[in-house]
């Protein structure tokens, strides 16, 4: 009989977040630079995302592509073989920018909820939201 593993209930949930918000999170890194997807996945880290492998942004990527809201150019590298850098489209920018309003109005009555529930606590002004691995 097959032992099914499952992921500890907080990984597992914060993957399912990260899954609902990652093609944002792309987006807005691209609006910054154009990139390939290695250097995306940099980014990621630097800003607190340490679990975002390759094998996961460049099917993102592609599915973003497909939609129109990225296009991909082959460039040169010096050290490899040639990079497919990512643009955001004027499209992309458009959704970008739908998709932040939608999650910061999204998050920010989550955060209400569950500050008026007492389930969170208050940040101080100086005291910046955290985001744990």
């Amino acid at each position: 009989m097959a032992t099914v593993r499952r992921m500890a209930p907080d990984l597992d949930r914060r993957t399912q977040l990260l899954r609902g918000a990652l093609d944002t999170c792309l987006l807005a890194l691209l609006a910054r630079t154009p990139t390939h997807a290695y250097d995306l996945v940099v980014q990621l880290e630097k800003h607190g995302l340490p679990d975002i492998s390759y094998g996961t942004v460049y099917p993102l990527m592609t599915r973003l592509r497909s939609q129109g809201l990225v296009r991909d150019e082959t460039r040169p590298s010096d050290s490899g073989p040639p990079r497919k850098v990512f643009h955001l489209t004027d499209e992309g920018h458009r959704t970008l920018h739908a998709w932040s309003e939608q999650w910061i109005q999204t998050t920010t009555t989550i955060t209400a909820l569950l500050r008026t529930a007492g389930a969170v606590p208050v940040l101080e002004p100086e005291e910046p939201a955290r985001v744990h691995a």
